[in-house]
């Protein structure tokens, strides 16, 4: 048998209609055709050769023949079968049409309207047709359903202009109207166009597509297609574009142009939005890195997870080290790129801060003994050139600072010691190993540079000022240098702390060196 949507269309169809199975039984009979062989029930089960003697037909083209009704009486008629799939055997829909042979074209025209209704009440949107004179002509049940305050004014012939007075002067119609006459007069003139295509929010909530064209006849169909469910997933998504915190930025993923930018994402960069829509993703990195990072995105072929540290500078010139998150979109055939930011320039400071402090002393802020240890096998690698020169120093007096003034005033020592230090060394690595012992790695083409020592020991003559308090002390220094003593880091060191105790047993505040170096000058080892 044929759907349900089928079986309530015949029964209502005004021309007579049979379904007969494959074996010649009629299955179904609508109203009209039990009317017009005088039968009270669907006659399952009838023989259809028993009210068409002729049956069957050689020709599916409508021909006149006889018809028996239930009760005998025989009359003349024109038929017309279409044979069907149904869900099962095959079946075939015979049309009865009384009347004389000028009927046959309206036969067939009429057959045409019922299968035209059954495939618009088949489609999933609301359908309405009109003809050349914008007369509604039919509309399947959605339709009816959708505007159910017009749906007992809809009849065939009604002009769609009539209809809307119908709705407006009822107030009932859904749409929001300002003005009855211009909204009235603008929808004609859209409904009027070869194509109208427009959205529309309805009093409810709900969002409405009119989908209106014009037919070859002059005519039109119209689709009614609710996208309220469409318009709440933009919705949705514009919320996690426009209203996500972090900055976020979409781009042809050719030509890197950014097409849309968040309110995040103005806010980061400090641009107006159509300066920053004039851009590309890359005109925000660094020299040297726009390149770089314009070819990773170019080649991309998937989703990319942030791995890279970027630096970019926003409008006012500040320097941000960011993450960039990428998804690959495709718009029909367009390739698009959405560009999430990350700020992670504290996170980066303070890695670095926390690295810096990991190879530096907390008080002084110069390099500690693991940095200077890291500096002076970097010097002693046999591939550098030029000799290495390490300077121990300790300085002279100091325990009584701690012990007369305090723990903080021997603080502010050590601090003011570093920046003394610092000056004398001019450039060379100074750092504190702990305590009171400081060193200094000097790199030279030429002999020791004995005068860095003096200039060490005179940066102590002048007493330091701590709180209205007169604090002096001096310095003590050893030196070595590898090129007599061997490249081994340890017996360097070894070696200018052994010089340093000479010079503390030599009545401090002076320097010495080794004693291989007192016997060979260095620029004759050379």
């Amino acid at each position: 048998m044929l759907g349900a949507e089928v079986m309530v269309l015949l029964e209502s169809c005004p021309i007579a209609a049979l379904i007969v199975n494959a074996a010649g039984f009629v299955l179904f009979a609508n109203a009209e055709a039990r009317s017009l062989l005088g039968a009270e029930e669907t006659l399952p089960g009838a023989a259809v050769a028993d009210l068409l003697p002729t049956w069957p037909l050689d020709d599916h083209d409508s021909s006149p023949v006889h018809l028996r009704s239930v009760a005998g009486e025989i009359r003349s008629c024109h038929i017309r079968v279409s044979p069907c799939s149904g869900s099962g055997e095959p079946i075939t829909v015979v049309w009865i049409e009384t009347g004389g042979l000028q009927d046959a074209a309206g036969l067939a025209a009429r057959e045409a309207n019922l299968r035209l209704r059954y495939v618009i009440e088949m489609l999933p949107q609301a359908v309405c047709v009109f003809d050349s004179r914008d007369r509604y002509v039919l509309w399947n049940q959605k339709y009816a359903d959708l505007y159910a305050d017009i749906a007992d004014y809809l009849r065939p012939g009604i002009p769609f202009e009539e209809i809307l007075k119908i709705s407006l002067a009822g107030g009932s119609i859904q749409e929001v109207v300002q003005d009855p006459n211009v909204w009235l007069a603008e929808r004609m003139a859209r409904f009027r166009q070869p194509v109208s295509q427009e959205e529309r929010q309805m009093k409810d909530g709900r969002w409405l597509r009119y989908d209106d064209r014009r037919t070859p006849d002059g005519g039109a169909i119209g689709m009614r297609i609710d996208i309220s469910s469409l318009k709440q997933r933009e919705e949705w998504r514009r919320q996690l574009f426009d209203a996500n915190p972090m900055p976020m930025l979409l781009c042809d993923g050719d030509s890197l142009a950014i097409l849309e930018a968040n309110h995040a994402a103005l806010q980061f960069y400090g641009y107006e939005r159509s300066v920053l829509l004039a851009k590309a993703v890359f005109d925000m990195h660094i020299e040297g890195q726009g390149a770089e990072f314009a070819g990773r995105l170019r080649h991309l072929e998937g989703d990319c997870e942030a791995r890279t540290v970027w630096r970019q500078r926003t409008a006012n010139g500040q320097e941000h080290h960011v993450l960039i998150y990428v998804r690959l979109l495709y718009d029909g055939s367009h390739r698009r790129l959405l560009l999430t930011i990350a700020d992670v320039s504290d996170r980066v400071l303070a890695e670095a801060e926390a690295n810096r402090l990991a190879h530096h002393d907390v008080l002084t802020g110069l390099p500690n003994r693991m940095q200077f240890y890291k500096a002076l096998d970097e010097a002693l690698k046999p591939e550098t050139q030029g000799v290495v020169v390490v300077y121990c120093l300790d300085l002279d007096g100091f325990k009584p600072v701690n012990d007369t003034f305090g723990h903080a005033a021997g603080d502010e020592v050590l601090k003011m010691t570093g920046e003394r230090l610092r000056s004398a060394a001019g450039g060379h690595l100074v750092a504190r190993l702990g305590g009171d012992e400081f060193a200094i790695l000097v790199k030279t083409e030429g002999p020791v540079d004995t005068d860095l020592a003096d200039r060490c020991i005179a940066a102590f003559n002048e007493p330091f000022r701590i709180k209205g308090l007169s604090i002096s002390i001096g310095i003590s220094i050893g030196i070595a240098a590898a090129s007599i003593v061997g490249s081994d880091r340890e017996t360097l060191v070894q070696s200018a702390d052994r010089a340093l105790y000479r010079a503390k047993s030599d009545g401090r505040n002076t320097w010495r060196m080794t004693e291989a170096e007192l016997v060979q000058p260095l620029s004759k080892a050379l």
